[in-house]
């Protein structure tokens, strides 16, 4: 549908605005305040109604949402003096103004009034499907995603107070925000039940949550112990609990400390209790988010067999949801292994992981996860330079999500950068305790260049991936260089798993140094490869 005000058009389907046919730049979430505005311009939108719709209930601060108004007056050449476009109503919230016109007869009038054919249509009526015009619009019907609530975390003993408390829950809420695939409840409508005089499932029944994260904060003399739990709102189980232990020295630190552990273990414990889920759900019920969930199976194992099945659930996934900027990064992440691995090859594997990376990148500017995987796209393409920036805006978006520190260290250590690529492992490890295997491969690169070969064993071992080839073919170096006579079982195992493998050409493709390379090519030469 095209909307016609002054001299813009904003049409919704191509996600365009375009004044005097020159196209507007404009941020996603702003195109998207501009047209949520639009399709609710009878009523005054509140703050709540535009962060549910918009930032789809994420924690939002009144200073963002201020911007996003400011970058939307300035797009559409308002301000707030005039206020001729976007009005503000005090301490009500916001209200789309100007007159505007549609590209097509209206049949339907904003308050449902059917148009019963007796006069001319009015051009300034807009038909508007009724799910648009409620107080609270979804992104997006075809993705549910999981909704937590953090409640206020709890003093437990003497010589604490609620500054420390507070600002704990309030780094909880900030920090998991930056994983895309959850909606977290903001502050301001937790904090309501810091005293927990409501039971839990009807504060999370409340505030739409189905998932509660309660948590104490005590004090042992010099130590500080933080217990947390993710409870199921429907049934009250608790899905998962730990407790984080540390010396009260500097208490910026130790909240920055615990603060990472706890969003690190609630994000993947988010992701293995959505997956569960899906997979109890026939193919009829699926939606975009199951899809993919589904989908990651195979990122965890890299097992050939699972790929196709990935892509064509990523498929469907943007079928159903065309704005889902996260299947459209994870679809990179599984066109690019057809590059990779060659797993189910078609044609030109780079552009369309590149296309389909860009596309979550301007679905989502802020998803770490999209620029983790347009970085990774940068990296086969050989352009190093947009591989790291790239990587490091992943990096900065989300400093807590195991899986992106893990994979930015994989592929530092492919280049050599051992140390940043290990700690960056290592981080991840320490984050995820029960992380794949593939987590290891930074060391097991690191270990293979100073020559630490018995420890390149270990490492491989570590991987535990016996279907994936570059296992062996790390083991099958090291047994080379060690003269053992594993290293033929090695090299043979490396073949029946990648039959048309090319070594040389394979090592080089992950942009593996000069000095790495022939020492991995001798390594293999002496395990008696030809």
């Amino acid at each position: 549908m095209i909307y016609q005000f002054g001299s813009f058009h904003l049409d919704s389907e191509m996600f365009e605005l375009r004044k005097n046919n020159k196209p507007v730049a404009m941020e996603p979430q702003v195109f998207n305040l501009l047209l949520y505005l639009i399709h609710n311009r009878d009523r005054i939108a509140s703050r709540d109604d535009l962060i549910a719709a918009v930032w789809q209930g994420r924690a939002v601060s009144d200073t963002t949402l201020s911007s996003g108004i400011f970058a939307l007056r300035r797009a559409v050449g308002d301000s707030g003096e005039t206020q001729n476009v976007i009005r503000t109503v005090q301490r009500r919230g916001f209200r789309f103004v100007a007159e505007i016109k549609c590209d097509f007869d209206a049949t339907v009038r904003l308050s449902g009034e059917a148009f019963d054919g007796s006069s001319e249509p009015d051009p300034t009526v807009i038909k508007i499907p009724k799910s648009m015009t409620q107080p609270v619009a979804k992104k997006n019907t075809a993705t549910v995603m999981p909704t937590l609530v953090v409640l206020p975390f709890k003093i437990a003993s003497a010589g604490l107070d609620d500054y420390f408390c507070d600002g704990l829950t309030e780094d909880v809420i900030a920090n998991l925000t930056h994983f895309r695939e959850l909606r977290v409840i903001a502050s301001a409508s937790s904090f309501h039940f810091k005293k927990r005089d409501v039971a839990l499932p009807e504060i999370a029944a409340k505030l739409g949550a189905g998932y509660i994260v309660d948590g104490s904060v005590r004090r042992e003399g010099d130590r500080l112990r933080v217990a947390v739990q993710l409870i199921e709102a429907a049934s009250g189980v608790s899905l998962w609990a730990d407790r984080y232990d540390r010396r009260l020295e500097d208490v910026f630190s130790v909240q920055d400390a615990i603060t990472r552990m706890i969003v690190a273990s609630l994000g993947v414990k988010m992701q293995d209790t959505a997956l569960t889920h899906a997979l109890q759900k026939s193919p009829s019920e699926w939606d975009a988010y199951d899809c993919l969930l589904r989908a990651r199976r195979y990122t965890a194992t890299l097992n050939e067999d699972m790929h196709a099945e990935a892509r064509d659930l990523l498929e469907k996934a943007i079928a159903l949801d065309p704005n889902y900027a996260e299947a459209h990064a994870l679809l990179a992440n599984v066109y690019l292994a057809e590059h990779r691995f060659e797993a189910n090859p078609r044609p030109k594997p780079i552009e369309r992981a590149l296309a389909m990376a860009l596309r979550a990148t301007q679905l989502d500017p802020q998803s770490a996860y999209a620029r983790c995987w347009l970085a990774i796209v940068h990296f086969f393409q050989k352009d190093i330079g947009k591989f790291e920036a790239e990587a490091q805006r992943a990096l900065d978006l989300n400093p807590n999500d195991p899986e992106i520190l893990a994979e930015v260290g994989h592929y530092m250590s492919f280049l050599g950068r051992f140390d940043l690529g290990t700690e960056l492992s290592d981080r991840a490890k320490k984050l995820n305790p029960l992380h794949p295997g593939w987590y290891h491969f930074s060391s097991a690169l690191l270990h293979l260049h100073h020559r630490r070969y018995d420890e390149v064993l270990v490492d491989v071992q570590r991987i535990s991936m016996p279907e994936f080839y570059w296992t062996h073919l790390l083991n099958a170096a090291a047994f080379g260089h060690l003269d053992r006579k594993e290293a033929a079982v090695s090299l043979a195992m490396m073949r029946k798993v990648k039959p048309s493998i090319t070594t040389e050409a394979e090592i080089r493709k992950w942009n593996v140094g000069t000095q790495d390379c022939a020492h991995m090519i001798e390594g293999l030469r002496k395990a008696g490869h030809a």
